[in-house]
């Protein structure tokens, strides 16, 4: 988790051109995105991925990062094209300036043997398909690519493909919407661990730390705005 805050916090202090700081940085995410938690009964819960990852059905840490953006921002190749722009708001999120210190990062530290299929710099995952299958940074794999919605696992090593003790799903999409003439991007994600054992009778909270709460919301949100770089015009 140490990388993971170090990019959190440097992302932070940058979003507002590096002058601001974290503060300056946080209000702007604050008032251009939405964070939303989730339940059980949100349909990412009810697929068949999270079935296959989640099989013991462990808590999870759930939530939905919105960003609204007019269509008449939006590329114009893509505003007619939900797979189009879900593809490319996907390349987005891990080829601009939210994503680059940790693809770094994971490369100078987290680049063991077997690793060698994996994509590592932004430039690569730029011009992606993102189709079931690719590995990057050895973190993160594609599980579930259906054209309107691209599915990635996290929270542990493509290395480990059964359960962990920490696990993750991120669920990808962009829905236009012709009557409001919004495009609306959505980072759906959960961290469990898939690997703890079921516990019977009341329902159990999640297990991920105060801090890395805070830190994965804000994170989150800065991917989704850098993201937006990829679909606008």
């Amino acid at each position: 988790m140490g990388i993971f805050r170090i990019v959190a916090l440097a992302g932070l202090a940058g979003v507002s051109g590096g002058v601001a700081g974290v503060g300056a940085g946080m209000a702007y995410l604050g008032a251009v995105t939405s964070l939303v938690p989730l339940t059980k009964d949100d349909p990412m819960c009810k697929t068949r991925t999270w079935s296959r990852y989640n099989p013991r059905e462990n808590p999870a840490l759930k939530d939905d990062v919105i960003r609204a953006v007019p269509l008449s921002k939006i590329r114009p190749e893509l505003r007619n094209d939900e797979a189009a722009l879900t593809l490319e708001f996907c390349r987005g999120v891990w080829s601009r300036w939210g994503f680059k210190a940790q693809s770094i990062l994971q490369e100078r530290y987290d680049k063991p043997p077997g690793t060698d299929d994996n994509l590592w710099s932004t430039e690569e995952l730029a011009v992606a398909k993102f189709n079931k299958g690719l590995r990057f940074s050895n973190h993160f794999e594609v599980v579930e690519n259906s054209g309107r919605e691209i599915v990635v696992r996290c929270g542990g090593s493509p290395l480990e493909p059964g359960l962990r003790k920490s696990d993750g799903l991120i669920f990808f999409s962009a829905k236009i919407d012709p009557e409001q003439q919004l495009a609306v991007f959505h980072i759906k994600s959960a961290l469990f661990s898939s690997g703890a054992p079921k516990v019977k009778g009341a329902v159990q909270p999640h297990s991920v730390p105060p801090n890395i709460v805070f830190l994965h919301g804000w994170y989150v949100r800065m991917l989704i705005e850098s993201a937006m770089r990829n679909v606008k015009e």
